[in-house]
């Protein structure tokens, strides 16, 4: 039997369909193709990146600006309180302590009674504490707007709650140790305090301060807003849209709503031994 022989192909160099002519075009079609799905890629990336970018910086305007909200829902606050605030300091003492107690108690408590200011600080802390968003929002006076904001929203964060701090300390002392201070009632021993009439002095101060910085912050946030290319009223339509939600979540449950009902005497019995040892404690007297 004849054996068969191995015959490599004939491989043509050149002309049409030349071997060598068909590997080119398959490396220029796969090195094409390569190129196009590395730019598509990135292409998507770059939109998926804008995408964040403007994303991150609508919600860290939007802080600010709710921010501002509440400042100016304290001076509103303030403003109510101010006519109080300045008749109880022009008044003399002992004019003022011709008042019922109770009703005097009732002022010094609607002028001196002073709510925290506290806000939401996550998108805060997403920005300033992730080193990515910094790159993802490629642009340095942007952060830097930002970064002054949030410097600004803390100082004015921990300013008033100091001051209210040293009130409610000095009020909490003074109900504490009534007889370490001058005075015929609480509420008097309250109004001759130095530090509770120099917050009430302020009042009107604080009014301007807050409206000031309010104005500061919106002030700023157009500045962020030109130099990140979102519109004031993007911003705004957030900012509405979140704090909607806010009040429709529902009522917080109030405090007075989980305090249990007063104990049943029967429950006390388990107590018995010991009111029989107070007992015989007063007899051996």
């Amino acid at each position: 039997m004849a054996l068969l022989k191995f015959k490599p192909p004939r491989i043509n160099l050149s002309g049409k369909g030349g071997f060598w002519k068909q590997i080119g075009m398959i490396i220029i079609g796969t090195t094409i193709s390569l190129i196009f799905t590395i730019f598509a890629a990135r292409m998507t990336d770059d939109i998926q990146r804008k995408k964040d970018r403007k994303l991150s910086a609508l919600m860290v305007m939007s802080n600010i600006e709710a921010f501002a909200r509440i400042v100016d829902s304290y001076e509103k606050y303030l403003a109510s309180t101010d006519s109080i605030t300045t008749w109880l300091l022009s008044q003399p003492i002992e004019d003022l302590e011709r008042l019922p107690e109770n009703e005097l108690n009732a002022l010094i408590d609607r002028a001196n009674t002073f709510p925290f200011l506290t806000y939401d600080k996550s998108a805060e802390n997403i920005f300033s504490n992730n080193i990515e968003t910094w790159k993802n929002m490629g642009n340095v006076e942007f952060i830097y707007l930002v970064g002054q904001c949030f410097s600004t929203m803390n100082s004015i964060e921990q300013y008033w709650n100091k001051r209210i701090n040293e009130v409610n300390e000095a009020s909490l002392n003074i109900k504490d140790h009534p007889d370490d201070y001058e005075g015929s009632t609480i509420p008097i021993k309250i109004l001759s305090n130095n530090k509770v009439r120099r917050m009430m002095k302020g009042t009107h101060f604080m009014r301007a301060w807050f409206a000031q910085g309010a104005a500061t912050m919106r002030v700023n946030n157009r500045k962020n807003m030109a130099a990140i290319g979102i519109s004031e009223q993007q911003v705004m339509e957030l900012t509405d849209r979140l704090s909607h939600a806010y009040e429709d979540s529902g009522e917080v449950p109030e405090f007075s709503d989980f305090i249990p009902a007063p104990l049943h005497p029967d429950s006390l019995s388990s107590m018995s031994e010991y009111d029989s040892l107070i007992k015989q404690s007063k007899r051996e007297q």
